[in-house]
C-alpha cells in the first residue's frame, strides 16, 4: 500500500511538472504573439509617418515611389495579419491543453473557468482582436494607394 501511495505522489508530481511546461508554453506563445504585434506595428507606422511626411515633396516628381510605399505597406500589413492570424490559433491550442490539464489537476478550476470565458467571449480577448489590426492598414494603405494614383492621373 506505501508503494502505491508513493507512485501516487510521484505520478502527481509529474502531473504537476508537465501543467508548468504547457502553461509556460502557453504564455510564451502569449508573449510572442505580442512581441511579433509590437514589431509589425511599429514597422507599419513607421512606414505611414515617413510616407506621409516626404509625401508632399515626392508625389510631384517620384511618381514611382509615392506608388510603390502603399503597395509595400499592404505587403506588410498582409503578411503581419497572416502572422498573428496563425499565432492566435497556436494560442488558442495552448489554451485549450492548459484547460484541459486544468480540469484534472486544479480542485479550486481557477484556470480553466477563466480560460473557459475567453473561448465564450472572444470579442474580451486582446490577441483576437488584435490579430485584426493589420486589416484597418491594408484599409489604409488601399485607400491612400487610390488617392495617389488619381493624383498622379490627374483626376
Amino acid at each position: 500500500m506505501a508503494s502505491q501511495d508513493k507512485r501516487k505522489e510521484e505520478q502527481d508530481a509529474c502531473d504537476v511538472e508537465v501543467f508548468k511546461m504547457i502553461a509556460s508554453h502557453f504564455r510564451q506563445d502569449l508573449r510572442e504573439f505580442w512581441n511579433r504585434a509590437n514589431f509589425y506595428l511599429l514597422i507599419n507606422a513607421g512606414l505611414f509617418s515617413a510616407f506621409l511626411i516626404v509625401y508632399p515633396a515626392l508625389v510631384k516628381d517620384h511618381a514611382m515611389i509615392v506608388t510603390v510605399v502603399p503597395i509595400l505597406g499592404i505587403t506588410i500589413a498582409t503578411f503581419w495579419y497572416f502572422v498573428l492570424r496563425g499565432a492566435v490559433y497556436w494560442i488558442e491550442r495552448w489554451r485549450e491543453e492548459v484547460i484541459r490539464l486544468s480540469k484534472e489537476l486544479d480542485r479550486f478550476q481557477c484556470y480553466a473557468r477563466v480560460e473557459s470565458t475567453v473561448k465564450q467571449r472572444r470579442s474580451l480577448s486582446p490577441s483576437y482582436l488584435t490579430k485584426f489590426l493589420p486589416l484597418v492598414f491594408v484599409i489604409t494603405w488601399l485607400v491612400i494607394l487610390a488617392l495617389v494614383t488619381l493624383e498622379i492621373l490627374g483626376v
